[in-house]
């Protein structure tokens, strides 16, 4: 007697297409095949994650840095006062956010201004700030720019 399933896949010996079970010796293979092939493959960019993370903390923190020091600068009464402000913002900024005693040593920092006269009101007053990575050894080019307020 024919079945509906030998009238339409008659040329089908489905007897032949049973999976055979496993060997025990092949037991867990394929978790090893699996664990040599993805140390290669996945190491590389677990170190590219890494480092890039590295960086863009050191970048978000410089730039975070900057703003504050020209803030500190735009702020002041006098030059002379502005200046030695923003040092001390520079500096005690630095170590509060986590730059390595190397990095703090690396920084340079310069000022200008939109006009010969730098703190008078409404004068727009930039920073820029360079940071040699102790990680990378890259080179971190932030800057900010602060208006001096007329209401000072």
């Amino acid at each position: 007697m024919r079945t509906i399933r030998d009238s339409l896949f008659g040329f089908l010996n489905f007897d032949s297409l049973k999976v055979s079970t496993s060997n025990t010796k092949d037991k867990g293979s394929a978790v090893v095949e699996f664990v040599i092939l993805a140390i290669p493959l996945f190491l590389p960019i677990i170190i590219y994650i890494t480092q890039f993370a590295d960086v863009s903390a050191i970048e978000i923190n410089s730039r975070n840095l900057v703003r504050e020091v020209v803030r500190a600068y735009a702020t002041s009464e006098d030059l002379g006062d502005a200046q030695s402000r923003a040092n001390t913002m520079l500096h005690f900024g630095a170590e509060r956010m986590g730059f390595t005693e190397e990095e703090i040593s690396s920084m340079t920092l310069s000022f200008s201004c939109s006009s010969h006269r730098c703190l008078t009101a409404g004068e727009s007053v930039s920073a820029r700030l360079h940071v040699t990575s102790s990680q990378t050894h890259r080179v971190i080019d932030v800057s900010a720019q602060e208006y001096v307020s007329p209401w000072q």
